[in-house]
């Protein structure tokens, strides 16, 4: 038997070396990407551990708080004021297991206005009279430059004359008056060559129905002579002041547990950190170093033209001149801008400086008192696409406001954009009287402050700026590479992130009267004033079940304890969300764009989906290699029937017949393992792929049972078959015989006439284009198994290369196997296409026929490939996009194509064929 099977590899070499190259690259492929998954399944454990634990492990927040999909919204955290009492927060504390539970209490915001100083004086002298109007032209840009505000306009009335300063009389705080008796309010008296005239009367005050954002009750005009000697003037130089009102979001905190949690303690780089206890006037602040916030103010400054400056000089009062200013032509001389960043030193000065007292008539531009505070409600978002509700201003919001524009606080003009939030303000309307500041004790750098691993920090903590990128073609047009960040219209779409910090036990100077509407009804819960808990579980923290469980333990017991919602956010991340944005009424257009939410347990979906992605790769292939080995072995049987069959005349036993088959398959598999081992190791030096050695010892045993297993059903075959049909001629009765008419038909005749081998071959080519289909549907349309987070995306990238190679590889097996299942099909029905080509048949159909044969399987198993990833891409999303259909039908496509090409090989072997020999041998 031994000499028979050397007898057979050595006169069938053409059959031989096809077996050995199936078997080969099987064992080879395998041994590559079986190592390649597994270095990949390294690296992914190695991000995902070193990113799993991020700086707290539990979450916890008021019941009422909800999640969607496993997703946490990060604006609704970051807009809950309240819920949780100090109480709540203590048992927490006492719980056994807890290292550390910080709490965040929401506060509000807290506006601070800084001044900006406009020198005019190298325009202030170019009149051909000496007098003239200069206009200052203010506009509030933000949203990534999409929206333009304006505000009121600023005028400088400029003459060469004197201006003489007329005190009024005294104003008593507290005093009821009448007409008769109110007090004479200060003057500017202008001395000109006509005379003299009343140019403005100073006004301070608190008025009421006014309308705090419309550009005509924040314009004002001023005046400046270039008479030194004028006791009007207050600087030797022409100058402008604007207002620039700065929002900042408060926050407390309890300073030792937010020192112990995240070492906020030792990013402080000015001043000192916050106090645990604090009896001094004021509530505490610790500021933030950074100022996160898109806002810019725009300045045109112009010249007026027409009689502005005649009418004033005759007798026209600056405080009725306005109205006709707004009126005149104007010329452009230059512009300037200035950023919240350039003007927030300022403020964190005024903050760090409180000054000891105000009053009415003194302005309190950039000081730290709290005159009022405001808190805003979530963004509302319905539908399934998330569009964002316009939540109109009700108007009793505003209460009084200080109507003398630069002495009071004004709001940001920001505010007059369609807001998609509440507003609620807590203010004192009637005095000053028990009003409290902010005092500064220390700055820190966000930077400096302990946050956890990069993949997993928070999109809500304490420390990250909030801001949103395009997620559809309207907004990627209109922002291009920006993002959108807060701006000072604290209304709209992006909430800030805290830049002030204080202490829990400072929050009753605030939660108290006289400030208004501080009570549940209007978002403060002075009771229960902390807004979350962020819990650190002692010890180490990983990503093995022992440890997971022992975090659900705690968060079990938080949650029996206080009844609170409770949160594992170990192994989480930030995920991009698409919210739909309405348009806003200053240039911001309609738009989608992506918020960072927290996807909770990422981490564990992560390991679980590349180990099944990677074993679903593994198999595939092994199944591909298995197909072509079995397919290449079955070839060599049936092309030696009539061997087999005269061996069993001559009376060999039919488990001689299985040995002989199995011995020539076991000993092709030895050589073509020990040849996909060169093989393995060749191409992972050329491929840069580390080649595992256990993998590498496996390929002669694993192309010895590759080759064994494949060989069992065409050995039991031979020893079924009928020792006398084996050496008689095929010869079929036909009782209703169809006689195509095409090409074609006699092709699918032909491809139906061996059903067994045409599905072998169909479903190689269907197992390679579904694992192609499937990958390229999971990254373009999910944008990857566990993407869309940024643990996930990271992740992506390093598994994407092994898995298009082990889906492409096993494509082109599939492609390989439909080429053998060709070949032998020509090889069997060599007789016909002798016959054929005798009776006058030309090259060209009958490589056309071979080619409708390839046409048919390719048609059957690309389709059959696609419909199964398509039906795979639906049990993993509920909804398939339009992309999804379009890469499966391109795919079909494709794997159609690729059949065809595969059909060139066995094609070109019709040329080859005896056809006198065969025609004699029929």
């Amino acid at each position: 038997m031994i000499s028979l099977i050397r007898a057979q590899l050595r006169f069938r070499r053409g059959r031989l070396v096809a077996t050995i190259a199936a078997v080969a690259v099987a064992v080879a492929s395998f041994a590559l990407l079986a190592s390649a998954s597994r270095g990949s399944q390294v690296r992914v454990t190695g991000t995902v551990r070193d990113n799993f634990r991020p700086m707290y492990d539990i979450l916890v927040r008021p019941p009422a708080a909800g999640d969607d999909d496993g997703l946490i919204d990060t604006d609704r955290v970051s807009s809950t004021y309240g819920g949780i009492s100090a109480a709540q927060w203590r048992r927490i504390l006492d719980i056994q297991g807890v290292s550390v539970a910080a709490p965040v209490a929401m506060v509000g915001y807290v506006m601070q206005t800084a001044q900006i100083t406009v020198d005019l004086t190298e325009y202030a002298g170019g009149a051909a009279d000496g007098r003239q109007v200069l206009r200052l032209r203010p506009t509030a840009v933000g949203d990534s430059g999409l929206s333009s505000i304006p505000d009121g306009s600023q005028y400088l009335y400029v003459t060469p004359n004197n201006l003489e300063y007329i005190p009024g009389d005294p104003v008593v705080i507290g005093k009821m008056y009448t007409d008769g008796d109110f007090p004479k309010m200060p003057e500017i008296h202008e001395h000109g060559p006509g005379g003299v005239t009343t140019v403005c009367e100073h006004q301070t005050g608190y008025f009421e129905n006014v309308k705090p954002l419309a550009p005509q009750d924040r314009t004002q005009a001023r005046c400046w002579s270039r008479d030194p000697a004028s006791s009007a003037n207050t600087v030797g130089r022409a100058q402008v002041q604007l207002l620039f009102p700065v929002p900042l979001l408060l926050a407390a905190v309890d300073p030792a547990q937010e020192a112990k949690l995240d070492g906020l303690d030792g990013a402080v780089t000015s001043g000192a950190y916050l106090p645990e206890s604090d009896q001094s006037a004021g509530i505490p602040v610790l500021a933030s170093g950074r100022l996160d916030l898109d806002q810019q103010l725009h300045v045109e400054i112009a010249r007026l033209g027409g009689d502005a400056a005649d009418k004033t000089g005759a007798g026209m009062r600056l405080d009725n001149a306005v109205p006709y200013y707004e009126t005149m032509p104007a010329t452009a001389l230059s512009s300037r801008t200035y950023t919240a960043q350039e003007v927030y030193p300022t403020l964190l000065d005024a903050i760090a400086h409180p000054a000891a007292a105000h009053s009415l008539e003194t302005p309190r531009l950039g000081t730290s008192d709290i005159g009022d505070w405001w808190t805003t409600s979530a963004m509302t978002l319905t539908g399934p696409g998330r569009t964002a509700a316009v939540v109109p201003y009700n108007g009793s919001e505003w209460g009084k406001v200080p109507h003398a524009y630069p002495q009071g606080r004004p709001l940001p003009v920001g505010l007059a954009d369609d807001p998609v939030r509440s507003l609620v303000r807590h203010g004192v309307d009637d005095s000053d009287k028990d009003r409290t500041f902010l005092r500064g004790v220390g700055v820190y750098d966000p930077a400096k402050v302990r946050l956890g691993p990069q993949l997993s920090r928070s999109p809500f903590d304490l420390y990250a700026g909030a801001e949103a990128t395009a997620a559809d073609p309207a907004a990627q047009q209109a922002l291009g590479d920006r993002i959108l960040q807060p701006t000072t219209g604290f209304a709209g779409p992006l909430g800030q992130r805290p830049h002030l910090l204080t202490t829990l036990s400072a929050l009753p100077r605030l939660q108290r009267d006289p400030y208004t509407d501080v009570d549940a009804a209007h978002g403060v819960n002075s009771a229960a004033p902390i807004s979350m808990v962020r819990v650190r579980v002692a010890g180490d923290v990983g990503i093995d079940a022992y440890s997971q469980e022992r975090v659900r333990a705690v968060a079990d017991q938080i949650h029996l304890s206080t009844g609170l919602r409770v949160d594992v956010v170990g192994g989480s991340s930030a995920a991009g969300v698409a919210v739909q944005l309405p348009p806003g009424k200053y240039g911001r257009p309609a738009m989608a764009v992506r918020e960072n939410w927290l996807r909770l347990g990422v981490a564990t979906t992560i390991v679980a989906a590349v180990d099944r992605k990677s074993l679903v790769l593994a198999i595939l292939v092994l199944i591909a290699c298995a197909l072509a080995v079995g397919n290449a072995a079955s070839a060599a049987v049936r092309t030696r029937a009539t061997e087999l069959g005269v061996l069993a005349c001559l009376g060999w036993a039919r488990w001689r017949l299985f040995a002989l088959v199995i011995g020539e398959s076991v000993t092709v598999g030895a050589v073509a393992g020990l040849l996909g081992t060169i093989l393995a190791l060749t191409l992972s030096r050329v491929l840069g792929v580390p080649l595992g050695a256990d993998y590498a010892l496996l390929s002669v045993p694993a192309a010895l049972l590759l080759s064994g297993l494949a060989a069992l059903p065409p050995a039991w075959r031979a020893t079924r078959a009928d020792p006398g049909a084996a050496v008689r001629p095929a010869v079929a009765l036909v009782r209703h015989a169809r006689v195509p008419r095409r090409v074609s038909g006699l092709a699918l005749g032909n491809v139906l006439r061996a059903p067994g081998r045409t599905v072998l071959g169909a479903v190689s080519l269907a197992l390679g284009t579904a694992s192609l289909t499937l990958l390229l549907i999971i990254n373009l349309t999910f944008r990857g198994t566990v993407s869309g987070t940024v643990l996930g995306d990271a992740i992506t990238v390093q598994v994407q290369s092994t898995d298009y190679i082990a889906a492409a590889l096993t494509t082109l097996l599939g492609a390989a196997t439909v080429a053998d299942v060709l070949y032998v099909n020509i090889r069997e029905r060599s007789a016909e296409f002798a016959l054929l080509g005798a009776v006058g048949w030309a090259d060209a159909p009958l490589a056309r026929l071979a080619a409708y044969e390839a046409l048919a399987i390719g048609i059957l198993g690309a389709t059959t490939g696609s419909g199964l990833a398509l039906g795979t891409a639906a049990l993993l999303s509920s909804e398939l996009s339009p992309v999804s259909y379009t890469t499966a039908a391109i795919a079909a496509l494709a794997g159609t194509v690729l059949a065809v090409a595969a059909a060139i090989l066995p094609v070109r072997s019709l040329r080859r064929l005896p056809t006198a020999r065969l025609l004699a041998e029929e």
